[in-house]
């Protein structure tokens, strides 16, 4: 269910002291967030903002806990996102502590906020970290290395839309949809990752039923991202087991299987 009713519209004043666009636009979504934002994770309506000191993390939840990172931009919400360090970043999701992202897009000329989408740190894997460049020797942070959070590499369920086109999805709909997958969290990150890339195959599949040899015909990509597996095929079928054990699948015999809706 989609509800009309938002704040959208940015406070413009609050960036009255900066003539930079980016800036600019980093001070005008950051007070959009601190206003509008909210836990997803809990039933906590608010989030406050970290210390400008805070490694990787904007936003916090002083209910759960759940820390944010969030990520603006006026282009459409695809491809890969500039993260933080690549080597904390990667200590931090091999340890599952890393921060939850919000995307968020907005209208430039308009000054609003046209989509929001939350991302659970349980979906990020390594592979969905790519690495940077060292910045140049002649650049302030010479040789700092940092990464790209690679939207492509995670499936569908991992963005849960809280604003989609300028309208408020309920707050109800999105704490569902985020909860669906919590029981991924404080697993390890190659669990995860397993779950995260077969559930991904599934989806490439469709919203419809699908056979074992169907999913088979992922193996040889499933194989490249694992190569030190040599049991991709028991792999599937266990993670299309774990899928179908957390109500994301259901089995309807003789290798064949459906997404719950």
């Amino acid at each position: 269910m989609v509800s009309t009713i938002v704040d959208t519209t940015f406070d413009v004043s609050v960036a009255d002291a900066y003539r930079s666009p980016s800036q600019r636009a980093r001070c005008l979504t950051e007070d959009w967030f601190s206003r509008n934002g909210y836990c997803p994770a809990c039933p906590s309506d608010t989030v406050v903002r970290t210390a400008n000191n805070a490694k990787a993390v904007d936003f916090l939840c002083t209910s759960c806990g759940a820390e944010y990172q969030l990520k603006s931009k006026a282009g459409v919400i695809a491809g890969k996102v500039r993260d933080a360090a690549y080597a904390p970043m990667c200590e931090r999701v091999l340890a599952g502590t890393a921060p939850h992202f919000a995307l968020l897009r907005y209208d430039r000329v308009q000054l609003t906020v046209r989509d929001l989408l939350f991302v659970p740190s349980h979906f990020i894997t390594l592979d969905a970290l790519e690495q940077c460049r060292p910045l140049a020797a002649t650049a302030r942070r010479a040789g700092w290395v940092g990464c790209n959070l690679l939207l492509h590499a995670l499936p569908p369920d991992a963005m849960v839309a809280a604003i989609s086109g300028g309208n408020a999805v309920e707050r109800a709909t999105v704490r569902r949809q985020w909860a669906r997958f919590s029981w991924l969290a404080g697993g390890a990150a190659e669990a995860r990752g397993w779950v995260a890339e077969v559930l991904q195959c599934v989806r490439r599949i469709g919203d419809r039923r699908f056979t074992l040899a169907e999913m088979y015909a992922f193996e040889e990509h499933l194989a490249r991202r694992h190569p030190s597996n040599q049991n991709v095929r028991p792999k599937i079928r266990q993670q299309l087991q774990v899928l179908r054990d957390q109500g994301i699948l259901r089995f309807l015999g003789h290798g064949i299987y459906e997404p719950v809706p």
